[in-house]
């Protein structure tokens, strides 16, 4: 059971009364990572693109049965939208930290009142996000 104060993207807009909480509660409760221990939460991260120090925190990492990665960061809001650089800048992340290859790491942004995952299918790796950096 998730208490209110343990949702992950408790801090994204829309959440604006306990009622909804509930309710983006419930949905995560119904959705396909209810029942999936993830390998790490809130994962810290520092990585340098062109000379520019990205940090941030990868919002759950779950090991697959194969020994892959599967990133998830939630989405609370009622927007249906993401950036998918913010999935390709956790993804190159944690492949570096861990020391494992990109291409065994996969990327989804899970929107939870929706109970809709999505996988983008081509995501920048390290030197498409530097060449995007440095502008």
């Amino acid at each position: 059971m998730i208490e209110p104060d343990e949702l992950w993207g408790r801090a994204d807009a829309g959440i604006d009364d306990e009622g909804e909480l509930r309710d983006v509660i419930d949905s995560f409760e119904s959705g396909p990572f209810a029942d999936r221990a993830p390998h790490a939460v809130e994962a810290p991260f520092a990585l340098v693109l062109a000379g520019q120090v990205v940090r941030g925190r990868i919002d759950a990492v779950y090991r697959e049965d194969d020994g892959t990665f599967l990133i998830v960061d939630w989405k609370t809001g009622r927007s249906g939208s993401a950036d998918p650089l913010q999935l390709a800048i956790y993804r190159l992340a944690w492949a570096e930290i861990h020391d494992v290859p990109i291409t065994s790491v996969r990327a989804a942004f899970h929107y939870v009142r929706s109970g809709r995952t999505v996988e983008p299918e081509a995501l920048p790796g390290r030197a498409e996000l530097e060449a995007l950096v440095a502008g």
